[in-house]
């Protein structure tokens, strides 16, 4: 199962593009961070000295609560599904956003050269829903943001292009994608406690099975090309199945932020 790269020789760094997905993607994301920033800046300048008692409602962390964070009661009691996609495009700092869209930029282009960018967009989507879905199953009452189980999609798909079209990689790519490997497994066995790791171990499941099943579709073979639809009915099984755990479990109906002024 070999993929056909468009113009694999070139990378982003030759070829890259303003009309790419991935750069209108992130610039959209650099957007909503600022906007958010400017939201808080602008709530606690009208309401702190009204409000002094209220003050928590005026952060950050509520800022991002109204503009879609992941948070599971609100997403199982309030039926926010919204709340499963829309952290994708929220990131809690400056340097969380910088580190997120360095990656993404990297592999979203280079992705979308192999790739394609519809194909590209799905996984980076699915993706950053499993990293959600993940989440809430391990953080039941905390908030999380960002595009990081998204970019672990991204690895993952990257990871298999690599499994299916060695040795024919340029050897940049195999450098970039070395170097990055034990900072991804760091990822997961020493990392701060406001890292969203189960959003990582979403992301990068979600990432595998899709990036399988695009593997099995550019088969020559007509019965490993309908293989695919095995690997993309397990995602959708996989979100049943956590769908069910939440519903199952008994979580208070924690309702954070209450009585802030969105305006």
């Amino acid at each position: 199962m070999i993929y056909n790269p468009i113009n694999q020789e070139q990378t982003f760094f030759e070829r890259f593009s303003f009309k790419s997905l991935t750069f209108k993607t992130t610039v959209v994301q650099f957007i909503i961070f600022f906007l958010t920033i400017f939201h808080t800046i602008y709530l606690i300048e009208k309401y702190l000295e009204i409000d002094e008692d209220e003050s928590d409602i005026y952060s950050f962390k509520c800022v991002l609560y109204t503009w879609g964070s992941k948070h599971t009661p609100s997403i199982i009691y309030r039926y926010q599904f919204w709340r499963l996609v829309c952290p994708i495009f929220l990131h809690g700092s400056f340097s969380h956003i910088i580190g997120n869209m360095v990656v993404q930029i990297y592999y979203g282009f280079i992705l979308e050269l192999t790739h394609g960018w519809k194909r590209v967009s799905i996984l980076y989507i699915v993706g950053g829903i499993g990293a959600s879905l993940f989440s809430c199953v391990r953080f039941h009452y905390e908030t999380s943001v960002g595009a990081s189980g998204s970019i672990f999609a991204l690895l993952a798909l990257e990871l298999i292009y690599f499994i299916t079209a060695f040795p024919g990689i340029e050897p940049k790519r195999i450098v970039v994608f070395i170097l990055l490997a034990p900072m991804i497994f760091l990822s997961f066995i020493d990392s701060p406690p406001q890292v969203d790791i189960a959003g990582h171990l979403g992301g990068l499941v979600v990432g595998l099975l899709i990036g399988i099943g695009y593997a099995f579709a550019d088969a020559q073979s007509n019965i490993k090309q309908q293989c695919q639809y095995i690997f993309y009915g397990l995602v959708g099984l996989l979100f049943i199945y956590i769908f069910t755990i939440l519903y199952q479990t008994k979580l208070e109906d924690e309702k954070i932020c209450q009585g802030m002024n969105i305006i």
